[in-house]
């Protein structure tokens, strides 16, 4: 592995690391405090969606629609700038962060003014596409906000360490393993926090992405 790529691998890990956690936390927050709906955990967000609609919720189950629909959004965004952002290095990392960052910007700023289905739709983006921008940790492909593949993965890796005493499945095991950790630790902090201050959700948030972007611009590409 040359130098370029060392670094590359190094960086991705740490913000898909990074990714996973803001997930779990934002997932927890939405899920609590808006209306039972996810925004990057899709297939919970369907679960709650058919259960209001049978259970004569249908006009709170358009909360669920937009953050599908803001999803899908955010998703074809990331694969965008995935094909056609031209900048290398951590100027193509720093961009991606700061379409996080202006996001969560304007929601944490204006969340009290913001209606329920703007808030989900815009939220769906931001999971939609940070999914997308951050799925690889060191050489393993990861779902950062859906964890039901992780899982699988996982118990696949598992197999083939007892069965083949697969080296290789030993080090994506422990990825994965990381990546749901992160996912759990971010939804027990939202939940603590959601306890103290709902409101401070969107602010840490922020807080976090802008600590990254920080942080690259002290990284030292050598």
């Amino acid at each position: 592995m040359d130098r370029d790529q060392l670094h590359t691998e190094r960086i991705t890990s740490v913000l898909t690391v990074i990714s996973a956690f803001l997930m779990g936390f934002i997932d927890a927050y939405t899920f609590l405090q808006l209306d039972h709906v996810f925004v990057s955990a899709q297939t919970g967000n369907m679960v709650t969606y058919g259960i209001k609609l049978v259970t004569g919720s249908g006009y709170e189950a358009f909360a669920n629609v937009m953050s599908f629909l803001g999803f899908l959004v955010g998703a074809f965004l990331g694969e965008f700038l995935l094909a056609r952002l031209n900048k290398s290095g951590l100027r193509r990392y720093r961009l991606f962060l700061y379409v996080q960052a202006i996001l969560l910007l304007i929601l944490a700023m204006f969340q009290a003014q913001i209606q329920l289905n703007v808030m989900v739709f815009t939220l769906g983006i931001l999971s939609g596409y940070a999914l997308t921008t951050f799925r690889r940790f060191r050489s393993t492909p990861v779902n950062t906000g859906i964890m039901t593949g992780n899982a699988r993965n996982m118990m696949n890796d598992l197999y083939r360490i007892i069965f083949y005493k697969d080296a290789e499945a030993k080090a994506e095991m422990l990825h994965l393993f990381i990546i749901i950790l992160s996912f759990i630790v971010g939804v027990g902090v939202s939940a603590t926090v959601i306890d103290w201050n709902p409101a401070a959700i969107l602010w840490i948030a922020l807080g976090t992405v802008s600590l990254s972007i920080t942080a690259l611009f002290f990284y030292r590409w050598t």
